[in-house]
C-alpha cells in the first residue's frame, strides 16, 4: 500500500465472494502499513468481485486466474507473484480484528523458531465461539481438525506452540516455502491446509499459535461442506495427508485406523441399503419389478459409496506412491520424533 517494497503478503483467495470481500478488506485498510501489499487471487469470478474489487479497492492488487482452480492454486498464485519475506492467507468471508496484523507480525518476529504461526479464528456470530484456535491431526481418526472448535470466545487465550494452522487466517514465512514447497494443487481444496502442516511438521518445522490474532470467520459460507463431490473430495485428501507424510510406523497406524473407517462405512451402506428394502414388519425383501429403477430407488453406484467415495479413493491410490516419493528428501523426523508432537494439542512456549 506504499512505494517501499513490502516486507508483508496478505494474500486472499476468491471465487463468487463479492458479498464477503467489503467486510474483509474494509477491515484491512486501516492496519495494512506502508510495507504491506494486498493481493486477491480471483478463481474467474462470476459474480461482480472483479468490478467491485477494480472500483471500490484500488489499493488492492488483482490476479486474475482463467477458471477455478480451486483454494491452492489461488494462494500458490499469490505467493509465486509476490517477494515479501512474511506471507499471510485470509479467507475472504472474514473480518480482521483492528490489530490482527500486528499481532501476527509482532509474534512471528518474538519467536523466530516458528515458521508458520495461526490465528485464533471466532465465528463471525455472536457469541463469536472459537472457530479454530490452530489445527492439530487425529492419531485416533486419521484426520485434521481445529483446536478449541465450538468453545467460548474466552478459552485457549495463551500462546503456544501447536501442529499446524488454519489457511484461513495465518502467518507464514517465505523460507517455509522455499524449504517444502507450496500447497499442492490436487487438494482443490479440504485439508490442503493439513497437508502443509504435516509435511512441514516433518520437515521439522514450528507452528505458533497466536491468541491476541483474531479473526472472525463465516463458517461454511465460502465451502458447501453437504455437498457429496466436497465430502468426497475431503475423503480424498485425508488418503493424501496422511500417505505422502507420515513416516512408516504412523503410516502403519493410521492405514489400520482406515482401513477400520472403511469397514465401518461399507456395513453401514450395506445395513441401510438392507433395512431400506425391507418391508415394514414383514421382514422380506421388497424387490421392485425388473427394469423400473427409477431416481428414487437409485443403484447403489449411484450413491454416496459407489458414486463418489470408490472413485475418489482409487483416484488417491493411483497417484499417492508419486506424491510420496516427492516428500520422503523433506522428511527429517521419524516417527517416534513425530509422535511426541502429535499426541499433545498444544504445548506450553517454554517448552521449546
Amino acid at each position: 500500500m506504499g512505494s517501499t517494497e513490502p516486507s508483508v503478503s496478505v494474500i486472499i483467495p476468491n471465487w463468487n465472494g463479492a458479498d464477503h470481500l467489503v467486510d474483509c478488506l474494509d477491515s484491512l485498510k486501516l492496519q495494512c502499513q506502508t510495507d504491506t501489499e494486498v493481493v486477491v487471487v480471483d478463481n474467474a469470478s462470476s459474480d461482480n468481485s472483479i468490478a467491485l474489487l477494480e472500483q471500490g479497492y484500488p489499493w488492492v492488487r488483482l490476479i486474475k486466474l482463467d477458471a477455478n482452480h480451486g483454494f491452492s492454486a489461488a494462494v500458490n498464485a499469490g505467493i509465486r507473484a509476490t517477494h515479501a519475506p512474511l506471507i499471510v492467507l485470509l479467507n475472504n468471508d472474514t473480518r480482521a480484528a483492528p490489530d490482527w496484523l500486528a499481532q501476527l507480525r509482532r509474534g512471528l518476529n518474538k519467536h523466530p523458531k516458528a515458521s508458520f504461526a495461526a490465528s485464533k479464528m471466532l465465528t463471525f456470530d455472536p457469541p463469536h465461539p472459537i472457530d479454530s484456535a490452530g489445527d492439530h491431526f487425529s492419531l485416533l481418526t486419521g484426520t485434521g481438525f481445529n483446536i478449541g472448535a465450538g468453545e467460548p470466545a474466552d478459552a485457549h487465550t495463551e500462546p503456544a506452540w501447536v501442529f499446524g494452522a488454519c489457511a484461513g487466517a495465518a502467518i507464514y514465512r517465505r523460507s517455509l516455502f522455499d524449504d517444502i514447497g507450496l500447497f499442492d494443487e490436487d487438494f482443490f481444496l479440504v485439508f490442503e491446509d493439513v497437508d502443509l502442516d504435516l509435511r512441514a511438521q516433518v520437515a521439522g518445522h514450528c507452528c505458533l499459535y497466536l491468541p491476541d490474532a483474531v479473526v472472525y470467520h463465516k463458517r461454511g459460507a465460502s465451502t458447501d461442506t453437504a455437498d457429496r463431490t466436497v465430502a468426497a473430495r475431503a475423503w480424498r485428501n485425508q488418503i493424501w495427508v496422511a500417505g505422502k507424510n507420515l513416516p512408516p510406523l504412523l503410516l502403519a497406524w493410521w492405514a489400520f485406523v482406515f482401513a477400520w473407517q472403511i469397514i465401518r462405512l461399507i456395513s453401514s451402506s450395506v445395513f441401510n441399503k438392507l433395512r431400506a428394502r425391507m418391508r415394514p414388519g414383514s421382514g422380506q425383501v421388497n424387490q421392485p419389478p425388473t427394469g423400473t429403477q427409477t431416481a428414487e430407488t437409485p443403484g447403489w453406484r449411484q450413491g454416496m459409496l459407489g458414486g463418489h467415495l470408490l472413485p475418489e479413493f482409487r483416484h488417491a491410490l493411483r497417484h499417492l506412491p508419486a506424491k510420496r516419493r516427492a516428500i520422503r528428501p523433506l522428511r527429517r523426523l521419524n516417527s517416534l520424533r513425530l509422535l511426541r508432537i502429535m499426541l499433545k494439542t498444544k504445548r506450553p512456549l517454554e517448552s521449546s
